[in-house]
């Protein structure tokens, strides 16, 4: 049996909705963590894309009390907002004052007061088929057996928060460690799983938007530089291949020093970029510096995260061909049979 969910959850649930319906991509309930420390949870985040060149990623504050302190909410959302380096910020709340408003727009704070969320209850704009966060977690959570079988709530919990302060190579790299465990989770089961499904185009939805955010920077280049950075990044991160050589060389250096033993330090150098050159990123590179794929990653994103939280979760061969391809190309990064994965 689905626990019913308390008012603020709901309410976060019909926004959500709504912003869906309005062509955001959203992730709800995504923590902020500093180090080892949960630091606070964005209640609501929401990535739109407004032109080839330009996205735009705002954090909502939802407050469904009877004190909704309201004034101070804004507060709260405007430094998060700076602290996070977004671009817009709102604040949803039951406080129906004018004065909330006006001091909202002041700060350049977005509210939506209680007359909007009165009149959105009833709105078909949220009358949109899908399981709430609380039913996605609670079936990740179950099928893994919590942490007993890989924690997969926990690992979806994190892939969340990099949205926060990790839309960048190394972000995309983290992503695909997670896709690698899901899909060849799937790969072992055929599929049997359905929220294994769920999780992998999550994970992958994110993993869209990541690159999306990335390649935003490159889209005036031709295909040629796009490869060669992308090629870059998925084997040594946002740092490069330069500070990779350099930092090699250091600790190489370091070990020379110390006498550990002759010739070491060009042995680990030799090595270490032996094992980069190993990972196969032409692959990866070469499909997503194509325009006609990076310029449809938002639609994919939007895509998968919609298959992840059907009611009931649609196998890899009904989705689209864009997101079967996105899927495809992942499988033989990885070295996972993508016909054991997409039929």
């Amino acid at each position: 049996m689905t626990r019913k969910t308390n008012k603020g959850a709901a309410m976060e649930e019909s926004l959500r909705r709504y912003f869906l319906n309005l062509g955001y991509f959203v992730l709800r309930g995504v923590k902020f963590r500093y180090h080892s420390f949960d630091v606070t949870d964005v209640d609501l985040w929401l990535y739109a894309k407004t032109s080839a060149l330009a996205r735009q990623r705002t954090n909502v504050d939802v407050k469904n009390k009877k004190t909704p302190q309201a004034l101070e909410r804004i507060f709260w959302v405007r430094g998060l907002k700076d602290t996070l380096g977004m671009d817009n910020c709102m604040v949803a709340t039951t406080d129906s004052r004018a004065d909330v408003r006006e001091f909202g727009l002041t700060h350049k704070v977005g509210v939506l007061d209680g007359s909007f969320l009165a009149r959105l209850q009833g709105s078909a704009k949220i009358q949109i088929e899908r399981i709430s966060e609380e039913e996605f977690l609670t079936k990740a959570d179950h099928a893994s057996l919590g942490k007993i079988g890989g924690d997969w709530k926990g690992r979806y919990e994190e892939a969340k928060s990099r949205v926060l302060t990790d839309l960048r190579f190394d972000g995309c790299n983290a992503y695909i460690n997670d896709i690698q465990f899901f899909l060849e989770q799937l790969s072992s089961r055929n599929n049997s799983e359905p929220t294994l499904l769920r999780l992998a185009y999550a994970i992958i939805s994110m993993f869209a938007i990541a690159m999306d955010f990335v390649l935003k920077d490159y889209s005036a280049l031709d295909n040629r530089h796009r490869f060669q950075l992308l090629c870059e990044g998925f084997r040594y991160g946002d740092s490069g291949k330069a500070y990779a050589t350099r930092l090699t060389r250091l600790a190489a250096g370091l070990t020379e020093v110390a006498g550990i033993a002759p010739s070491t330090g060009k042995a680990v150098v030799d090595e270490l970029n032996r094992q980069a050159e190993q990972i196969p990123a032409e692959a990866l590179a070469e499909f997503f510096s194509k325009g006609s794929v990076h310029g449809s990653l938002f639609s994919a994103a939007i895509e998968f995260e919609t298959a992840a939280f059907a009611p009931v979760v649609p196998i890899p061969s009904k989705l689209s061909s864009n997101t079967q391809g996105i899927i495809g190309v992942l499988c033989d990064f990885l070295g996972i049979d993508r016909k054991k994965v997409l039929n």
